[in-house]
C-alpha cells in the first residue's frame, strides 16, 4: 500500500510539473501541497502553486529546480526525485481526478483516525487543563466538518463571490450588447435566440418519431457548436456506426445522399466531384473537434465523463459538449430489471454529468407508440384543418418516461407539420426546375420547446425547418407562426414563402418567374 501511495504521489506529481492545466484544474477540484506524504513531492507542488500566478502555458522544470535550490533544499535526494518523475508519462485528467480523490481520502481517513484517538484520550482520562466537554466536543465537531468540506471534489465558494463576478462582467460589457449564455447554433439563428445558446451546465432532451431525423438534427447542433467555438465535442450513438454518422455529415455539407456516398462512384454524378469538395471544405471547419463514438455496454455514463475529462485536457480547455443518441440506449453500470427506474436512473446520471463538467449534454430520446400516432400520417383524405389542430407528442411520451421531463432543463420535440408538408409538396411538384424523378424530399417540420428554463422573451416557442431527406440536411426556416392552427390561415402563402427562401438560399432549383420578387 505504501508503495501504491508513493506511486500516486509521483504520478500527481509528474503531471502538474508539465501541464499547467492539470495544475489549475486540480487546484480547482481541492488540490493542496499538504495532501501529499513525500517531502519531496510536497515541496514541488508548494513551489508549482506559488508560481501558478505567473503568466506561463507550462512551468519549466529548470524553474522548478531555480526556486528549490534559492530555498537551500535542493539534495541529491531531490534531484533523483525530480529524474525520476521526469520519466514518468504523466496521467490523463479523468485518472488524475481518481488519483486526486485517492489523496484526498487518504487524508480524510488519517484525520479521522489522529480524531478518534484524541476522543478515546479525552474519555479515559481528565488532564489538567484539559477543555471542557462542550468545548472539546465542538472542537471535534468543527474538525469532522472541514473534512466533509475537504473531501468534496469542489471547493464550497459563497454567493457573493459570483455575484461579485457577475457584476463585473455587466460593468465591462459594451453598452446595450446582450450576450448569449451558451454556444452559438448559428446558421440556426432563431434556435440561438429561443436558448440563449446551448448552455453549459443545462441537460436537453430532443424527442421524436421515428423517421424525423432526430439524429441529423442532433448532428447538425453537435458540427455547429464545434465549428463556431472550435470545443471538443463528444457524439455517442448506440444506433449507428461512426462510417454512417460520418456519411450523415458530409452528406449535409455537400447535398449528396450519405448511401450514394458510400455505396457508388461519385464522379458518375453530374457536379459530383465539385459537390464532394464543396461537403469536404465544410466539414474540415470541425473535423478536428467532432468525435463520433460506437456506443458499447461499457459506454456508462461514468465512461463518457472520463473520455471528456480527457478531451478537455488534450485542448486544454474546459469546454466540452456531449451529445447521446439515444437516452433509452445508455448502459448503467448496475442495470435495473424495471424500464421505468432504468429510465430515471440514466436521466439523472446525465443531468449530474451536465452540472458535473459544467457542459451542456443532449440527449435523443425515442417516444412510445402513442406518441408516435399522434404523429403519424393523417392520410390524402384528412381535413387540412383538422390536420392543423392535431394534438402532437410531447416529452411526456418518451420510451420509458418517468422523471425525465423534470430532469430536463430543456425539452425539444421534433415533429412532422403536417399541413405545411402537404401545401409544400403541391408547390413543389409545380415550381421544380429539372428531372421530375430529382424533386427533393422535404418535410417542414416543427421543433417544439415546450420546457425552456431561464427562458428569454421570444414571441414563438416553435421553429420551423425544411428536413431535406435525402440529404439528411435541416434548413432554418422561421419561427412557426402562431396563427397557424386557425382555419383562416394562408397555408398556401407560407408554403410560397418557404419556396422562395430555399430557392434563394441555392437549395432548390425554381424557374425564375416561380420566386417571388
Amino acid at each position: 500500500m505504501a508503495s501504491e501511495n508513493v506511486d500516486v504521489e509521483m504520478a500527481v506529481v509528474a503531471a502538474i510539473s508539465n501541464d499547467r492545466y492539470s495544475l489549475e484544474k486540480l487546484i480547482d477540484e481541492g488540490f493542496h501541497p499538504q495532501l501529499l506524504h513525500s517531502s519531496q513531492a510536497r515541496l514541488i507542488a508548494e513551489v508549482l502553486v506559488g508560481l501558478r500566478e505567473q503568466t506561463l502555458n507550462a512551468v519549466d522544470p529548470l524553474v522548478v529546480r531555480s526556486k528549490i535550490e534559492e530555498r537551500g533544499q535542493f539534495s541529491q535526494q531531490m534531484k533523483e526525485y525530480m529524474d525520476a518523475i521526469s520519466r514518468l508519462r504523466p496521467p490523463k485528467l479523468d485518472q488524475l481526478l481518481s488519483y486526486l480523490d485517492l489523496l484526498k481520502d487518504r487524508q480524510a481517513r488519517e484525520r479521522l483516525l489522529k480524531l478518534g484517538t484524541a476522543l478515546e484520550s479525552f474519555a479515559r482520562e481528565r488532564q489538567p487543563g484539559q477543555a471542557s466537554l462542550s468545548e472539546f466536543t465542538a472542537g471535534a465537531v468543527q474538525e469532522l466538518l472541514d473534512i466533509q468540506q475537504q473531501r468534496m471534489r469542489k471547493q464550497l465558494r459563497p454567493v457573493g463571490d459570483q455575484i461579485r463576478a457577475i457584476v463585473s462582467e455587466s460593468k465591462e460589457r459594451p453598452h446595450g450588447q446582450k450576450i448569449l449564455l451558451g454556444y452559438s447554433l448559428a446558421p440556426f439563428d432563431r434556435l440561438t435566440r429561443l436558448l440563449s445558446g446551448l448552455r453549459p451546465g443545462f441537460y436537453y432532451g430532443l424527442a421524436g418519431a421515428p423517421r424525423r431525423g432526430k439524429t441529423n438534427f442532433g448532428l447538425h447542433l453537435a458540427s455547429h457548436v464545434a465549428r463556431n467555438h472550435h470545443i471538443p465535442v463528444l457524439f455517442y450513438s448506440w444506433e449507428q456506426t461512426r462510417r454512417v454518422l460520418t456519411a450523415r455529415l458530409l452528406a449535409k455539407e455537400c447535398g449528396i445522399n450519405p448511401t450514394t456516398m458510400l455505396t457508388e462512384d461519385l464522379e458518375s454524378l453530374a457536379g459530383g466531384l465539385d459537390r464532394l469538395a464543396k461537403g469536404l471544405n465544410g466539414v474540415h471547419q470541425y473535423d478536428r473537434e467532432v468525435f463520433l463514438v460506437e456506443g458499447s455496454r461499457s459506454d456508462t455514463a461514468d465512461r463518457i465523463r472520463a473520455s471528456a475529462y480527457n478531451l478537455m485536457h488534450d485542448f486544454r480547455t474546459n469546454s466540452v459538449a456531449i451529445f447521446v443518441d439515444y437516452l433509452q440506449k445508455v448502459p448503467l453500470r448496475h442495470p435495473l430489471a424495471d424500464a421505468r427506474a432504468r429510465i430515471d436512473e440514466i436521466s439523472t446520471s446525465l443531468a449530474d454529468l451536465s452540472l458535473e463538467l459544467h457542459c451542456p449534454v443532449v440527449a435523443i430520446s425515442s417516444i412510445d407508440k402513442e406518441g408516435c400516432r399522434l404523429d403519424d400520417d393523417p392520410g390524402p383524405d384528412a381535413d387540412l384543418d383538422d390536420v392543423l389542430t392535431t394534438a402532437r407528442p410531447t416529452m411526456h411520451h418518451c420510451t420509458g418516461s418517468g422523471d425525465i421531463e423534470y430532469d430536463l432543463d430543456v425539452a425539444m420535440i421534433l415533429s412532422k407539420d403536417w399541413g405545411a408538408t402537404f401545401e409544400f409538396e403541391d408547390l413543389l411538384k409545380t415550381r421544380f426546375v429539372g428531372d421530375p424523378a430529382s424533386v427533393p424530399k422535404i418535410d417542414i417540420l416543427n421543433l417544439n420547446i415546450d420546457k425552456n428554463r431561464d427562458a428569454p422573451d421570444e414571441a414563438s416557442q416553435a421553429v420551423q425547418y425544411a428536413f431535406f431527406i435525402r440529404e439528411n440536411k435541416f434548413v432554418e426556416l422561421d419561427f412557426r407562426p402562431e396563427d397557424e392552427a386557425r382555419a383562416d390561415f394562408r397555408g398556401f402563402a407560407r408554403a410560397q414563402e418557404i419556396f422562395d427562401l430555399l430557392a434563394a438560399r441555392g437549395d432548390i432549383s425554381a424557374r425564375r418567374d416561380a420566386v417571388s420578387r
